[in-house]
């Protein structure tokens, strides 16, 4: 049965605490009983305080479930009245068992072995609905979950309408589920060693910091608004049906990343212009979106690939893609998209070359480019004119062309795009109108591209800007 922690004197109180007061003790009162029923199922009613303490903080340990839930909504509020100046965190998950006793679980590890055990929550959970979490002391966390220096998973989190005015921190967990959750200024950072991480249909707004870093994580039609900020680390994870609202979105050195069917746009404030950016790593597919005033950049390292398909860039929504110094990117597919430009809003793709220390060389090299399927529309003209992309200052590439290439390919397949006439429409940089495809080598260390084929396209009139030598294949298009 549920037990009532209040700062209301109602007759179904079981727990009350005068409004201002320290709960913590109701709380570890209220746990204690619940050892009863082998679950603490807490009703929250009105605002509840903890007060910060040099003892440790409010342990929820694997004797029991917990569930720990708002009636209607209910607010737990972390002060610090005594001034404590290193206050713990309000929250902190136990720790569930050894490595021994885990081996010792079953005397047949046939049916159950060690290393499916190892990451086994045995069914332990922890869960927080219809919660106002709020911290206004200086502790960063206002929990933080798992225990360190061990490699065993061991807690099931469920968030539920929950509100996140404060910080959680969740390492060393079996499965996070975070639904219908509202997140304001505040970070929830998921740890390496967690695993099976699902977001869904929750919001997250004013400098609100998510931290990804598990492996096996998806995000299932989220909101993003304002400064908001994704930070992906982790492996083999989707982002599916989110909309970014002047929010950004970035990785580093994750694999296997998917971002499918989400809107990218800033419809809600003036001034503020997300990206997404995708840095190191290997396996990003970037599917079905629409970007709106937001470029994609993907920089590349050794043996990475990318597919960028079926998406819609338009109003400055460039797609760049750089490859390292020193590497060799494997592939690089553009497939299927819409590249819309506007009257001084261009929509291009620029492929060049970055640096992880100082100024890019330009010595990274990509085996084989495919551009395929894609259509480059141009609604503006003169007077408009055009912007390039700037790889690093003093170092820009030019764009002179809907297709801008500034790094050293290996083969370059450019087949069955469809490119609008320009319009006479021209560069900032120069007084050339725009072309179809620029190869500009803006150092010595770019090369010709040794393989440029050019099939089944659709010219209407405009310019290929190739330095001399560049040779091509280009057979059955119009208008090349």
């Amino acid at each position: 049965m549920p037990i009532v922690i209040s700062d209301h004197m109602d007759p179904d109180v079981d727990f009350y605490v005068p409004p201002g007061n320290d709960s913590a003790q109701a709380f570890e009162e209220a746990f204690l009983v619940s050892k009863i029923y082998g679950v603490a199922h807490i009703i929250v009613r009105g605002r509840l305080y903890i007060y910060a303490s040099s003892s440790l903080p409010i342990t929820l340990d694997p004797s029991l479930h917990f569930i720990i839930e708002g009636d209607g909504l209910g607010e737990i509020v972390y002060v610090n009245p005594n001034n404590l100046s290193n206050p713990p965190p309000a929250f902190t998950t136990g720790y569930l068992t050894s490595l021994a006793e885990i081996q010792s679980a079953t005397p047949n590890n046939a049916v159950v072995q060690v290393p499916i055990m190892q990451i086994s929550t045995f069914g332990w959970v922890v869960a927080f609905k219809n919660m106002r979490l709020v911290n206004i002391t200086s502790q960063q966390w206002f929990m933080v979950s798992g225990q360190q220096n061990s490699n065993i998973t061991i807690t099931s989190f469920y968030f539920d309408g929950v509100q996140f005015f404060s910080n959680v921190e969740l390492l060393y967990t079996g499965t996070v589920i975070v639904m219908n959750c509202y997140s304001n200024g505040s970070q929830l950072s998921f740890g390496t060693m967690s695993r099976d991480i699902v977001v869904m249909a929750s919001r997250f707004e004013n400098s609100s910091l998510t931290t990804v870093s598990p492996h096996g994580w998806s995000f299932v039609g989220c909101v993003f608004v304002g400064l908001a900020q994704v930070s992906i680390s982790g492996n083999n994870g989707s982002i599916i049906g989110c909309v970014f609202d002047g929010a950004t979105l970035n990785g580093q050195n994750s694999e296997n990343v998917k971002v499918v069917a989400s809107q990218f746009q800033n419809v809600s404030f003036s001034g503020i212009s997300g990206n997404v950016t995708f840095t190191l790593g290997t396996g990003y597919s970037v599917v079905a979106n629409a970007f709106y005033g937001y470029s994609v950049i993907l920089s590349l390292g050794q043996g990475s690939w990318a597919v960028v398909g079926f998406n819609t860039f338009k109003n400055s929504a460039n797609l760049v893609v750089l490859a390292q110094d020193g590497s060799t990117v494997e592939n690089v597919s553009i497939i299927g998209n819409e590249f819309s430009t506007l009257p001084t809003h261009n929509s291009f793709i620029f492929v060049s070359g970055w640096s992880s220390q100082g100024t890019p060389q330009l010595t990274g090299v990509i085996n084989v480019l495919y551009i395929a399927f894609n259509s480059f529309t141009n609604s503006a003209g003169p007077p408009y004119i055009v912007y390039g992309y700037e790889v690093t200052q003093g170092m820009r590439i030019h764009g002179i062309a809907y297709i801008n290439v500034a790094i050293s390919v290996v083969s370059a397949f450019i087949s069955f795009n469809y490119f609008a006439n320009n319009g006479g429409l021209k560069s900032n940089s120069s007084d050339k109108v725009i072309g179809y495809i620029s190869l500009q080598q803006l150092n010595n260390n770019v090369q010709l591209i040794k393989n440029l084929i050019l099939t089944f396209n659709v010219n209407e009139g405009n310019n290929a800007y190739l330095p001399e030598g560049q040779t091509y294949n280009a057979q059955f298009n119009v208008g090349i």
